[in-house]
């Protein structure tokens, strides 16, 4: 687990729209966060939530790439802000 420095962690879907965020730490079991790491979704990897409206997926993007989470599993996916822009 990462901690993040003077923030507090919140789950991915509430992470600012376009803002890069930090995966600080994945709550669940071994089969999700295997499924996540293939998608090069883990903790310490930056992120940038691209959607994510009323119950439907969440879309995000990791590098080049854009994924979409179901929002169940997004809600386990533990951010906190990277200042980085």
């Amino acid at each position: 687990m990462l901690e993040c420095k003077n923030k507090s962690e919140i789950p991915l879907p509430f992470a600012p729209f376009g803002k890069k965020v930090r995966v600080s730490r994945l709550v669940g079991g071994e089969g999700m966060r295997r499924r996540l790491k293939d998608m090069a979704i883990y903790p310490g990897v930056t992120v940038k939530l691209l959607s994510s409206f009323g119950r439907g997926r969440v879309v995000l993007q990791v590098g080049e790439s854009r994924f979409a989470l179901g929002r169940g599993i997004a809600y386990r996916v533990m951010v906190c802000e990277d200042g980085k822009g």
